[in-house]
């Protein structure tokens, strides 16, 4: 796709035990995400592409027609802030908004692991791969009973580029080149969307347009305040959805109660219209040991991403909950120096003894080869992560270089790098001590979100693989609200351990992260020209991948980026967490997936067993 945000929210954290004497107090954690709507790419329609299977010793059940009724509950961490989705820019807004309200032109199955068809019955793309001739379904209907029409697609996309809405993420997801795509009516049932040039893939920008009706939102849009539609407080007979659910009542910051949306399009094998439920129930439970307690109690139904000790524990117990590991998630761990030269404000940084040590690669994969991947996924996050050798995470089977050289712990090879990089090791080998060239002691400070407990852990351990070395590594951990400037403005830092959480495989999403003037560029972002040849290498190849819509070759050129990233290691992967969900076994259909939004993707088709 070819957008990001940046955005902070509280979760609850797994917590986990680890090899090293260091103990840390638990604690909720923030990720920093990496967001992409695009739930899968391909350059066809309808291509089968690889997601991650479900790991051996979590059973999920088949898909089976479900019996319609009752209600099921589910955790969020946090409260909803818009029914708008437009307006969503955090997680919780983007599983009620988008994609429990909403419905898109197509969907991805997580389970058959396909572009489907949704509101749209089919779409072609033109040999020129710039028109798009789309088909809407026949007695297509919002929740309140009037008509979806193509009026209402165009209408979506309107709002969505305007500049009043202000979307926060849905904007630039649907720019290409930094230009709008265009869309013309044929008739109530078919319209074409005209993209500005050719894009690899067009099913990331399609699965990314869930349709708003214009019959109630066309008086704010007209008076600019599209932005103000749907708030949180809003009464739910002002909003009508396209989606599985509408509301039926909110009491925010505690719970929202969603009821299945009698016009909904779906319909199961037999012919039984979804969703099978009566009602969803979101429940707002920021405490994880409130969670768990609920679960065993029967009160809450589903809860992803539990800790890692209710994980096990759930495991080692008999009862209706039962715990899943769904195995390597798309988010991502890593380590990253500061390569910035100057401030945000273009005054010089006093970091130039650093500055020298960090922008030497070979430092940097030095730094890689001391870090005990293994040890770290197995024993300190209790095996509920894997190792990590570039910046795409296992889970994205289909994007993933399954070619990178796996990055071994090996402190001899360590030491042998740091010595062609003219580093010198003195002191007792038991406690060594390493000095550059100049005879400036290697020392610097790692960040750490002070929230985010697997992170400290990791910390931890590194500290200690680094020591043997000779580096002097202290790790400081910090508000992620004081954090995030540091990085992305100020650029008061020597080393930060963070990463990405990613809701889509896509490579056109890795935008902001890999291009050189990119926000999410994080070791030395925004800049004006790429600051090394091989950066400048990489934005070359990104722009040659999101034209090409030939699937090997652009295999191919999006592996020679992930090939160079590891190479070169501005970032210095530790690991992939899994995500780790619960579910009471009265959930019919439960198939819980590795990406956003998780156990809920097929919220229509899950049901109350009898």
């Amino acid at each position: 796709m070819v957008w990001s945000i940046m955005r902070c929210e509280r979760l609850n954290n797994p917590t986990v035990l680890f090899h090293s004497k260091i103990m840390l107090k638990k604690s909720n954690f923030l990720f920093v995400y990496l967001i992409f709507l695009c739930l899968l790419g391909s350059a066809c329609r309808n291509e089968t592409v690889s997601t991650p299977s479900t790991p051996s010793g979590s059973k999920l059940e088949p898909r089976t027609a479900g019996t319609r009724g009752g209600t099921l509950s589910y955790r969020l961490t946090a409260p909803p802030k818009t029914f708008n989705y437009l307006l969503a820019a955090d997680e919780a807004s983007l599983v009620t908004a988008f994609f429990l309200m909403s419905s898109r032109l197509i969907e991805f199955d997580h389970r058959e692991q396909k572009y489907g068809p949704a509101l749209a019955e089919t779409w072609k793309t033109a040999e020129d791969g710039i028109t798009v001739d789309i088909k809407l379904r026949e007695n297509l209907r919002f929740s309140d009973g009037q008509p979806l029409t193509a009026d209402d697609v165009i209408f979506t996309l309107g709002g969505l580029y305007d500049e009043r809405t202000n979307s926060p993420a849905f904007r630039d997801a649907m720019l290409v080149g930094g230009k709008k795509i265009a869309a013309k009516k044929i008739s109530d049932l078919q319209l074409q969307l005209i993209f500005p040039e050719k894009v690899a893939a067009v099913e990331n920008y399609l699965d990314n347009l869930a349709i708003l009706p214009k019959h109630k939102l066309e008086g704010d849009f007209k008076a600019g305040k599209l932005a103000e539609s749907w708030k949180i407080t809003a009464q739910p007979q002002t909003i009508a959805t396209s989606g599985p659910f509408t509301i039926e009542s909110s009491s925010p910051g505690e719970r929202l109660t969603l009821k299945r949306n009698e016009h909904y399009f779906k319909k199961d094998a037999n012919g039984i219209q979804l969703p099978y439920l009566d009602k969803m129930v979101l429940e707002i439970i920021s405490d994880a040991n409130n969670a768990i307690a609920r679960l065993n109690q029967g009160s809450l139904d589903i809860a992803d991403r539990i800790r890692s000790s209710d994980f096990a524990a759930l495991s080692g117990q008999a009862g209706a909950v039962r715990a899943h590991d769904i195995g390597p998630g798309l988010g991502t761990d890593h380590i990253w120096f500061n390569l910035n030269k100057t401030t945000g404000e273009g005054n010089p940084l006093a970091n130039g003894i650093k500055y020298s040590w960090f922008n030497n690669k070979t430092f940097r994969q030095a730094v890689s080869a001391a870090i005990d991947r293994n040890s770290i996924s197995s024993l300190t996050l209790q095996g509920l992560a894997t190792p990590l050798y570039g910046f795409v995470a296992p889970a994205n089977r289909i994007w993933a270089n399954q070619d990178l050289p796996k990055i071994e712990y090996d402190l001899e090879k360590a030491r042998r790098l740091l010595a062609e990089a003219g580093f010198k090791q003195q002191g007792n080998p038991d406690a060594p001590e390493l000095f550059d060239a100049q005879n400036n002691r290697v020392e610097f400070t790692l960040i750490v979100p002070a929230e985010n407990e697997p992170r400290k852990l990791m910390a931890a351990v590194i500290q200690e693989d680094l020591a043997k070395l000779g580096i002097k590594m202290q790790v400081v951990p910090v508000e992620s609200q004081a954090l995030s400037p540091r990085w992305s403005k100020t650029f008061d830092y020597d080393a930060i351990l963070f990463g990405l959480a990613v809701t889509g495989t896509e490579p056109t999403g890795y935008a902001n992260f890999l291009l050189s003037k990119g926000s999410v560029h994080q070791w030395h972002i925004n800049q004006k020209t790429p600051a090394t040849d091989w950066e400048a290498r990489v934005d070359t190849l990104f722009a040659e991948q999101a034209r090409e819509s030939d699937v090997q070759k652009r295999t191919a050129i999006f592996n020679e980026i992930q090939s160079i990233i590891a190479d070169e290691s501005p970032v210095i992967p530790i690991a992939a967490r899994h995500i780790v969900a619960a579910a009471n076994a009265r959930v019919g259909n439960y198939a819980p997936s590795s990406i956003l939004p998780y156990s809920v993707w097929n919220a229509e088709e899950l049901f109350i067993k009898q």
